[in-house]
């Protein structure tokens, strides 16, 4: 899902703003559909972090949006049952970008231009000498003047020396049948918008409209599934499955069909949600990308671009300290931001 209104900050816009612009110029160069403009509701009741967070950045940044009551959302989206004290945003640029098609697209475009691409095992380490870093994985070294970082849950394990605030979740995500007489169709574009739904603390859950796999959704924030990348519980039990049916049938019953699929992934979160973009404090020559916190796919070119310009000696064009390693606070190494060239 990628969106305009963003409860998680006004300072997330010009990174929001970029990446639509990137998705567009790569979906045009790539002659393939990449994004599905789909709108989005964010919902909530009036003081939770997603409706009111939304509604606040909508209203500071002067952004297209509308402020709906749960009787406006069951007149344009029958689907959606808000609880009578729920309130909703909609943001009509939100849309769905095809994942798949975009990992294509992007790898692509790095092959032709001259990128290598290697995926020879698993990285086992890396260090930094006076001819540059050196990374070492399963089954090679690898040698390069500059070096990121962006492993994602693995983060930590490779700059233990930084301790790192990172947590990371496993979550599932579903794709469901909706049990309604029409099929799919009340759940694809233009029927059914993306959406974010805040109903208690620590209870978040999304959805996108239906695929051929039918509507994917899950537990946006859920307590209690904290876990290591490497004993992760790849499986999905019944249990699991009946916990989000329960929350179908509150809120959208008529999705509480057949389960089309279920897969298993993991949030790598920051206590403030917000990413890690910064220079390792020890090391000019490495930059480090950290803390996606299950929203971070939709800035994939952005942050591509901005690591690219650290780790090249540019300046970024979007201003990246809100993401710095020292608000964290002031121990060494970790406190320090090193986001200024080398």
């Amino acid at each position: 899902m990628i969106r305009e209104v963003y409860y998680q900050g006004s300072f997330y816009l010009p990174l929001v703003e970029a990446a639509f612009d990137s998705w567009a110029d790569l979906e045009r160069r790539a002659g393939r559909k990449l994004l599905d403009t789909t709108g989005a509701l964010m919902i909530g009741s009036p003081d939770s972090y997603v409706y009111g967070g939304c509604l606040r950045t909508a209203r500071e940044q002067g952004l297209a949006h509308e402020d709906l009551g749960p009787g406006d959302v069951a007149g344009r989206f029958p689907q959606f049952r808000l609880a009578p004290d729920m309130r909703a945003v909609f943001d009509p640029r939100a849309g769905v970008l095809a994942l798949d098609e975009c990992l294509r697209a992007v790898l692509a475009r790095c092959v032709a231009a001259g990128c290598e691409l290697r995926a020879d095992g698993d990285v086992l380490g890396w260090r930094v000498g006076q001819d540059g870093a050196t990374i070492r994985t399963a089954t090679a070294e690898h040698r390069a003047r500059r070096l990121v970082l962006a492993a994602g849950a693995w983060t930590a394990r490779l700059v233990p020396e930084l301790r790192l605030p990172l947590e990371v979740e496993r979550t599932v995500q579903y794709w469901f049948r909706p049990a309604t007489p029409d099929g799919p169709r009340p759940f694809e574009p233009p029927n059914c918008p993306a959406w974010v739904w805040e109903y208690g603390p620590r209870e978040t859950w999304y959805g996108v409209p239906a695929t051929e796999l039918g509507v994917k959704l899950g537990m946006h924030v859920e307590a209690d599934r904290v876990t290591d990348p490497d004993k992760i519980r790849r499986a999905v039990d019944a249990g699991e499955t009946e916990l989000m049916r329960g929350v179908l049938r509150r809120f959208m019953p008529t999705i509480d069909g057949p389960l089309g699929a279920a897969s298993v992934c993991m949030y790598t979160n920051t206590p403030d949600e917000r990413f890690i973009i910064d220079r390792h404090p020890n090391h000019d020559e490495v930059v480090m990308f950290a803390g996606g916190s299950g929203h971070a796919f939709k800035f994939a070119l952005v942050l591509g671009e901005i690591l690219a310009d650290l780790a090249t000696g540019a300046v970024p064009s979007i201003d990246v300290s809100p993401f710095a390693l020292s608000r964290f606070g002031p121990t060494s190494p970790r406190g320090r931001s090193r986001l200024s060239p080398p």
